[in-house]
């Protein structure tokens, strides 16, 4: 009794809590005509009944029994549960599709003092856990005096110039102070610097220790020696020295206690440390397992939804809190499925893995199908850490806002529209052009990326896994609003807005306008206009017709925003309204920011000129022929 007023109790809270994410089931509907509303509705009413937290928590369970780095055994058998569990659950198949890429293991590591006395650092939490280490990370063996350089930004690094010290040869002992940071970029500044070594240790007060990725996916993420094009059997590949990707220099994580045994000793002088690494640098094989439901109308328009399932150790919060709701969504979609609801379009479902190297099945696959996702992807929708605390976080692409927002019963203003990367969303938008949401409930993490992200962690942050149940509502119905609508509820008109605030920004930075963007921006939003009036009148009359062409339109706009020449010094990434800064951060605008910051009028006309075409081109797609009265005036209908 006592637990089940308990349980009642959490479950109040919950849905009683700022940004708890209770959707409205009576509230609007974007995009669907008078004839289809009352089935979807009967679909969102069963997908949010169908939830079980018990099966939920079983699953995280099973997925946190023990580590399963990409490429393990362990991870090859999660691989196939993964898939045999969604067949069972009534997709119409999944299937297991394999890369092979660099995916080095390290051999041995090990950090110690040589003066002023004898120290070893621990690089594993407890002796049954595995060792701790960076990935792509550079093997080496060095001795040498450490300097600390505080958190490792470029601030710390050009402090420490300033005052005369000199990193070249030296070991540099980082303090990572913010998990949703890239720690591979501060590998990149020391290594710009001359240093041999990075460690780098969490801020946090227990004894894990921080694993990671620390290869330069700022520059190009999935697999380093096949930048820009798929691992596949046969693909070239470069020589390792010819990977932009790939760090020069050694990189190890640390424990915070060992870190302090370290900051401890230079308070006395000048501490002398020898760091060795040996990784094995090996091409193993990683597995993507894809669902798929076909749609019974529009089979060729897929909307696609993803986690990854690799973890560094036991991965409780990432990534099994967001395996473990994927596999509720596969039960609930086959379920609607087998009751003869099937969606319109077709739904894909993605296990990816090694995203915790570089993204890296994810940017593979996504890279081996990019024309199919040209042509055919209507969105894609991320989930990672799924749940670690009680606040819901949702960042997409200004055309989705909206929707999210109205999904998941929560305000509009809310919705990060500024997008970064460092998830599997990135090959989608940054390099295909595909809009993107990315949906978590997040808190406090102090045991993120360590052997302490457990099945129990998890069960304190979330008792009764009831959050779990909750994303996989609004994850499927999400999916399920986008496979069934009549029409696409991607809003070009925000999007129109939304531009328009990230230029302004730009312009107040470089205290000028940009009249060519802005001239631009005003015939998009002129065309965006006109087009959501067509499409408002095609859904209120019915006509299929019209709704084809439109929603074809819609789908050309986020492809419309890349340029297949990328970002300067980046040609991977190829979105001119968004990348991630070398920390992960959103840069907006990516080409005219980095442009004025460098305060480089050449670039900066370049930059606008690219960004102007591609805006034109956005322009251009809302204008298909057949639909009278939609080409914009000086663009040309497609």
């Amino acid at each position: 009794m006592w637990a089940v007023l308990a349980a009642a109790a959490v479950g109040t809270s919950l849905l009683l809590m700022p940004g708890a994410a209770r959707p409205d089931r009576e509230a609007p509907i974007d995009g669907f005509a008078p004839a289809s509303l009352a089935a979807e509705r009967d679909v969102e009413r069963r997908i949010a009944r169908f939830p079980s937290t018990r099966r939920i928590e079983a699953d995280h369970r099973y997925l946190t029994a023990e580590p399963h780095v990409a490429g393990s055994p362990r991870d090859r058998l999660l691989a196939e549960w993964t898939r045999d569990r969604w067949i069972a659950a009534g997709l119409d198949s999944a299937e297991i599709v394999e890369h092979q890429v660099l995916l080095p293991y390290p051999r041995s590591a090990s950090v110690e003092m040589t003066s002023p006395h004898a120290w070893h650092a621990t690089l594993r939490e407890r002796a049954t856990d595995p060792i701790a280490f960076h990935a792509y990370g550079a093997s080496g063996d060095v001795t040498a005096a450490v300097v600390s350089a505080g958190t490792g930004t470029p601030a710390e690094f050009d402090r420490l110039a300033a005052r005369g010290v000199d990193l070249r040869g030296k070991i540099v002992l980082v303090r990572y102070a913010d998990q949703y940071t890239y720690r591979g970029y501060t590998v990149y500044l020391a290594q710009q610097r001359g240093a041999a070594a990075v460690l780098m240790y969490a801020d946090a007060e227990d004894a894990g220790i921080q694993r990671g990725g620390v290869g330069f996916d700022f520059l190009v993420p999935g697999d380093p020696l096949t930048p820009g094009w798929s691992s596949m059997p046969g693909a070239r590949r470069l020589q390792p020295a010819d990977a932009p990707a790939l760090p020069a220099i050694m990189s190890v994580p640390i424990a915070t206690g060992n870190a302090h045994v370290i900051l401890d000793a230079l308070r006395g002088g000048e501490v002398t440390l020898r760091v060795r690494v040996e990784n094995d640098d090996a091409i193993r094989p990683v597995w993507t397992v894809i669902g798929r439901i076909d749609g019974a109308t529009h089979p060729d328009q897929w909307v696609i939804a993803g986690n990854h399932r690799d973890a560094w150790v036991y991965g409780g919060v990432d990534p099994s809190s967001g395996s473990a709701v994927l596999m509720e969504m596969a039960r609930t979609l086959g379920a609607l499925v087998k009751s003869g609801a099937r969606p319109k379009r077709t739904i894909l479902l993605a296990s990816w893995d090694a995203e915790e190297f570089a993204m890296t099945s994810s940017t593979e696959w996504g890279e081996q199908h990019e024309l199919e996702l040209r042509e055919k992807a209507v969105a894609y929708l991320n989930v990672d850490a799924a749940v670690s605390g009680a606040a819901f976080s949702a960042r997409a692409v200004p055309s989705l806002a909206h929707l999210v927002a109205s999904t998941a019963g929560v305000a509009e203003s809310t919705i990060d529209t500024r997008i970064g990367a460092g998830s599997d969303y990135s090959v989608f938008l940054n390099f295909v052009g595909v809009p993107i949401v990315d949906l978590r409930f997040e808190g406090p993490y102090r045991v993120y990326h360590s052997a302490f992200d457990t099945h129990d962690w998890v069960s304190r942050i979330d008792p009764g896994f009831l959050r779990h149940a909750q994303l996989a509502r609004i994850w499927t119905s999400l999916a399920a609003r986008l496979a069934n609508a009549d029409l696409l509820p991607l809003d070009q008109v925000r999007y129109a807005r939304r531009i328009g605030s990230f230029l302004s920004d730009v312009e107040r930075r470089r205290g000028a306008p940009l009249e060519l963007a802005s001239s631009a921006l005003a015939r998009f939003q002129a065309a965006a206009t006109r087009h959501a009036a067509a499409a408002a009148s095609a859904l209120a009359s019915g006509d299929g017709a019209a709704l084809e062409l439109i929603n074809r339109a819609l789908m050309e706009i986020e492809r419309a925003f890349t340029d297949p020449a990328g970002l300067e010094g980046r040609p991977w990434y190829r979105h001119q309204l968004y990348a991630p800064a070398f920390t992960y951060a959103p840069e907006v605008l990516p080409g005219l920011s980095e442009a004025v910051d460098a305060r480089d009028s050449t670039r900066l006309a370049e930059a606008e000129r690219r960004l102007a075409e591609a805006l034109d081109r956005a322009a251009g797609a809302l204008a298909p022929s057949g639909i009278e009265g939609l080409a914009p005036s000086g663009v040309e209908g497609s």
